[in-house]
């Protein structure tokens, strides 16, 4: 059992895989697929050609991710400070609507048809969006002020700068590449994910 715990963290590492795996074998399958302009939620819209390829790669993305956020906030409650404990309640809440939101509410078709489903689409991106500046800002703060975990305070700070920027990239960039700029949030914040996982591993031993 207690190997197993300690095993817990590696989900998050397995969550990132399938994560790109989605994303590749998805534009491997959608042939006119261009990665400047189209978001990633293309790639598992309901008449996506790459949809039924992609979609379980993405669903097991999720699943993995909420085993490991929710492992996270298991770990760490109350053992470093209340800024990482009160940063993973919103690092575990992030997942959670991310995964049902996407999984049962997918773009209708590539782009935005402004249908139902496409508006609660968006909707749950914008509280994806919001509630993960907040715990990496929480973690940027919770971590910069520990003794032993400052490299890790800075690593939130320069993802939570290449969140802005992607933000800002989005109104500043011409139309054509706004899926580059979505890129730099969405790898940012899955590449963040992936470090605190490795990062939890190596120190899980302290919380179990």
């Amino acid at each position: 059992m207690i190997r197993l715990l300690k095993l817990l963290p590696l989900s998050g590492i397995i969550g990132v895989i399938f994560y790109f795996l989605h994303i590749f074998f998805g534009s491997l399958f959608y042939a006119d697929y261009n990665p400047l302009t189209q978001a990633i939620s293309d790639l598992t819209a309901i008449n996506s050609p790459s949809r039924n390829i992609a979609m379980p790669f993405s669903v097991l993305y999720g699943i993995f991710s909420i085993v490991f956020s929710t492992s996270f906030l298991i770990y760490l409650k109350g053992k470093i400070n209340k800024l990482i404990t009160l940063g993973a309640y919103f690092f575990c809440s992030m997942t959670i609507i991310s995964f049902f939101g996407y999984t049962f509410f997918p773009l209708s078709e590539a782009g935005y048809a402004g249908t139902f489903q496409d508006k609660i689409h968006m909707i749950v991106t914008v509280l994806v969006v919001l509630f993960t500046i907040t715990f990496i800002v929480l973690f940027s703060f919770g971590f910069f002020r520990t003794a032993n975990y400052k490299c890790l305070g800075i690593i939130s700070i320069i993802t939570f700068i290449l969140l802005l920027s992607g933000a800002m990239l989005i109104n500043l960039l011409p139309a054509g590449y706004f899926g580059l700029a979505q890129r730099i949030n969405a790898y940012s914040t899955v590449l963040y994910t992936g470090i605190l996982s490795y990062w939890m591993y190596k120190n899980a031993k302290q919380w179990v």
